[in-house]
């Protein structure tokens, strides 16, 4: 018991150690690696700088940089919100954001941000001129005296540290204070261009090149702030910027640098004597030693670039307008003694320092750039050794820290490295581009590059001592108003070509003989194999290409034979239609043969539906069926729908009803087709309900904006139902389900062509069924607004047209009569055409009004109907343009309709007519027209 307690005792100890471990570890510092990474919310207004986004979308700036340096040690990850300057404090002091950066402090805003006990840097202020303000030159402080300066009133800090300046340097000027209102406006711009204030105060990144900066002053620092009721993050930020500046004191620094590297680069102006002496000049001569790269690359085929010094005079000429002109030397050397002549007015590019170039007569403007110097060998050459003898390009001085016993002269760098490679002379010196460039260019196989320290050596333009000041000082002030953006970027755009080995067969074959043939042999084999798979491709190609030609051509013939059999089988269906409907519209017919012919025209309707089916889905294999975009309402497609339905459902007994909840009816889509789909649905559901069953259509609005609104069609009945696992069975060709009497009523198409145009409209067609309690079958499409289509009021009868008069344009003399006696049975007169071009003679003889209506078959002798039908609407009769058009016609595509719509037909009536369709369409166009005869 006694040693049972004292390992309790023991464990105790342990476990209150732990503990106590734990403790203090967290106790270490504010933030535990292990904890979970927290989410804070920032604002991001794009200001150049400090928070950017590139064009990848990818966020930075010096801002982003710090921030993400914190997140190193707090753990923290950010929610970036964009915003803008104007509305972002106003968000945080809302407490939108959980911190916020690039906040300049100020005393009476310590109660609503929280700032740290480090800065994030300071920024520069800058004072702006005019561009063409000659009186402040940008290198002397005291042109300011007597100047008038805009500044910002609530960047109190920086007009403190502004006024600070000028005491310092005993400068007396005006302060102009504008509103942040008055700023906003752009008013402070405004003075400045029309002289009410000589300069203004602003940032770096108001340097925008409007306006020339022409002095820097030290500005305030800027924050990253936290909300005041926030102390547990401002500890965290707190301890995360110590550990930050303890292990990089220069870091804020670092990153001013990086994003403002540029901000003391000043604009310089020429003066009155200086403009004299370009407006005089005009054109400066510059020498160089012809092609020498990267220096001036002009007329060669050397990576598409000029050169550092076609490119920098450039720079120049655009912003002083002083142009240059080249001669050409045959070497460095030959350079120099013609600036030295006379003969050019300065040498474009000059290696020494100024030591050098005094001792060779010549001046040298600023250092326009500075490049490495190289040193090679021959590969059996010791160096640094005794007596040996370096190669120099003849014009150039041999530095100290290169030691030779001897010094040799060449006029070229590959003269230089060719006696190098041969052992004429032991190594050279000289300018690492242009060496690294002539050994891409040619072999020197005994020649070893040496690696140097500190071997960088300015380059600059070089002119004839006494030189002209004025061309010297335009020259500097050129050199150094280039930020170090604009010289970095001439660098590596003349740099391009450097590791651009192009490697002959001539250098392959001097360099590595042996690989050379193997090589070559192996070429020799891939490009004969290429020649033969090449050889075989064209083969296969020619014959997919025979075998897609014949495909098409197949399609095509298919194409042109169900159109053309459609016609023909349509056009005696017309006359079996017509009849049976002439014959059942007399008087004291049997009740028998009355039956008989209802029987025939459901036999033709049905026969009717199998040519469309079959047609729409010969097209749906081809690819071939499209949708129409053109203005309807959608409430009276609907009324049609209902319309022409209504009368199959009254045969079978069954009630038909609709419900509509839209908004807007004037829509863009395919009239044609969506009834194509409701009329099939609306079909089968009264095919499959019983006797004193029920069918609906209802049509919903589910949303709609600015361009258009979603609707839900959908058609229930109370029929039997279709069983789960035969659902999917439904929407594949063929296919049909229910007794043996409703199988034998169709082609099991319908359900799949409307798939089919669902899909193309942007829907899905779907069903919910219960076996017992009937179908519902559903689809959402998005239709765009339409422009309004005018409505007519339906004041003709359902049962007849008198007081009408028709031309009926018709070849086919059974069509014509079967036709005519339809509509004379209607109470309508029909005045007939052989063809279109006597249509178009009877319509032009006729007197405004003589006709209600023309209906036009398309394919007839002479003038078909589409030639006849423009013709009516170009011609100067007083009813051209009004008069209704119908199309009467056994074509059925949507080619055709496409085609009557573009000729001026109002509307479409397919063969075999349908007395229902013909009622809904004449009605529509008749509607409102003054009739009598």
């Amino acid at each position: 018991m006694k040693f049972t307690s004292k390992r309790r005792k023991s464990g105790k100890r342990f476990c209150a150690a732990c503990i106590a471990f734990l403790l203090l570890m967290l106790c270490a510092a504010p933030v535990a690696a292990a904890q979970p990474r927290k989410v804070i919310r920032v604002p991001f207004p794009e200001v150049p700088g400090f928070t950017m986004v590139d064009e990848k979308g990818h966020r930075y700036g010096l801002v982003v940089d710090y921030l993400n340096e914190i997140a190193q040690y707090t753990n923290w990850t950010y929610e970036y919100i964009d915003t803008n300057g104007n509305d972002m404090t106003k968000d945080f002091l809302a407490g939108k954001y959980d911190l916020m950066g690039g906040t300049y402090y100020a005393e009476s805003l310590e109660q609503y941000f929280a700032y740290p006990d480090y800065s994030c840097g300071t920024t520069k202020s800058v004072l702006l001129a005019r561009q063409d303000d000659n009186t402040i030159r940008g290198y002397d402080a005291r042109d300011l005296s007597g100047k008038t300066i805009g500044v910002v009133e609530r960047a109190a800090e920086n007009v403190r540290r502004l006024e600070a300046f000028l005491l310092l340097n005993g400068i007396e000027c005006t302060i102009k204070r504008y509103s942040p209102d008055e700023v906003a406006a752009g008013q402070i711009d405004a003075d400045l261009y029309a002289g009410v204030i000589d300069v203004k105060l602003g940032n770096t990144t108001d340097n925008t090149g409007e306006f020339r900066v022409v002095q820097y002053i030290d500005a305030q620092p800027h924050y990253i702030v936290v909300q005041p009721d926030d102390p547990q993050m401002l500890e965290e930020l707190n301890w995360a910027m110590g550990k930050i500046l303890s292990g990089n004191p220069d870091f804020s620094i670092q990153l001013y640098e990086k994003y403002f590297g540029d901000s003391n680069t000043h604009s310089l102006v020429l003066t009155e004597e200086e403009e004299a002496y370009v407006r005089e000049k005009e054109t400066v001569t510059v020498v160089v030693p012809g092609y020498f790269h990267p220096f001036y690359c002009m007329g060669t085929d050397d990576g598409g670039h000029d050169g550092i010094v076609p490119d920098l005079l450039n720079k120049i000429t655009e912003q002083f307008g002083l142009k240059f002109s080249y001669i050409f030397a045959e070497n460095y050397a030959e350079s120099q003694q013609f600036v030295i002549e006379g003969k050019a007015d300065m040498a474009g590019f000059f290696f020494e320092d100024a030591h050098a170039s005094v001792r060779a007569g010549l001046a040298t403007s600023a250092s326009y750039t500075t490049l490495n110097d190289l040193i090679v060998r021959n590969k059996s050459v010791t160096y640094p050794g005794e007596n040996l003898t370096c190669g120099l390009l003849d014009g150039r001085q041999l530095p100290d820290y290169v030691n030779a016993s001897h010094v040799t002269y060449y006029d070229t760098t590959y003269d230089l490295l060719h006696a190098v490679n041969t052992g004429e002379i032991d190594f050279a010196y000289g300018l690492s581009t242009r060496i690294e460039q002539i050994m891409q260019d040619h072999i020197f196989n005994n020649v070893v590059p040496i690696t140097l320290s500190n071997n960088r050596i300015d380059v600059c333009f070089a002119m004839a001592t006494p030189m002209d000041p004025n061309l010297l000082t335009i020259i500097n002030k050129g050199i150094n108003s280039l930020s170090s953006k604009d010289r970095e970027a001439i660098l590596d755009h003349n740099f391009i070509a450097i590791g651009k080995d192009v490697y002959t067969i001539e250098k392959l074959i001097k360099s590595n003989p042996i690989e050379a043939v193997l090589i070559i042999s192996a070429l020799s084999t891939l490009i004969i194999a290429a020649i033969v798979v090449i050889a075989k491709a064209r083969v296969k190609a020619a014959n997919m290409k025979k075998a897609v030609a014949k495909a098409e051509a197949e399609n095509m013939a298919k194409s042109e034979f169900l159109s053309r059999m459609s016609h023909e089988i349509r056009t005696p269906m017309n006359a079996i239609v017509g009849l049976s409907t002439l014959i059942s519209m007399k008087d004291h017919v049997p009740e028998d043969v009355k039956e008989s012919l209802a029987k025939l025209n459901d036999s033709s309707r049905y026969l009717l539906g199998l040519i469309n089916d079959i047609l729409d889905m010969s097209r749906i294999d081809q690819g071939m069926m499209t949708i129409a975009e053109e203005s309807f309402s959608l409430n009276r497609a609907l009324d049609e729908i209902c319309s022409i339905m209504q009368a199959q459902a009254q045969r079978k007994q069954v009630k038909l009803s609709s419900r509509l909840e839209i908004k807007h009816t004037d829509l863009t889509g395919d009239p044609i087709r969506l009834k194509q789909v409701l009329m099939n649905l609306l079909s089968n559901a009264i095919k499959f309900t019983p006797k004193d069953g029920r069918v609906s259509l209802t049509v919903t609005e589910l949303e709609e904006n600015d361009t258009g609104a979603a609707y839900l069609f959908c058609v229930s009945d109370s029929g039997a139902g279709i069983p789960k696992e035969d659902i999917s069975r439904i929407f594949e060709s063929f296919e049909q389900l229910g007794n043996n009497r409703n199988r034998s009523q169709g082609t099991g198409l319908g359900l799949p062509i409307s798939r089919t145009i669902v899909e193309l409209m942007g829907g899905t067609l779907s069903v919910k069924s219960k076996v017992g309690s009937g179908s519902e079958f559903y689809f959402t499409i998005s239709l765009p607004y339409g422009k309004p289509v005018e409505t007519h009021e339906h004041d003709v009868s359902a049962q007849t047209f008198a007081n009408t008069r028709f031309l009926l344009a018709e070849d086919n003399l059974l069509n014509a009569e079967i036709a005519t006696d339809l509509f004379a049975a209607m109470g309508a007169q029909v005045e007939l055409a052989a063809d279109g071009a006597q249509a178009v003679e009877l319509f032009m003889n006729s007197q405004s009004g003589y006709f209600d209506l023309i209906l036009m078959d398309l394919q007839m002798p002479n003038m078909d109907g589409l030639e006849a039908t423009k013709s009516i609407r170009a011609s100067s009769h007083p009813e051209a343009k009004s008069i209704p058009i119908i199309a009467l016609t056994a074509n059925t595509f949507q080619e055709d309709r496409d085609m009557t719509r573009a000729a001026g037909m109002n509307d479409f009536l397919a063969k075999p007519l349908d007395m229902e369709q013909i009622h809904v369409v004449l009605q529509k166009w008749l509607s409102g027209r003054s009739r009598g005869i």
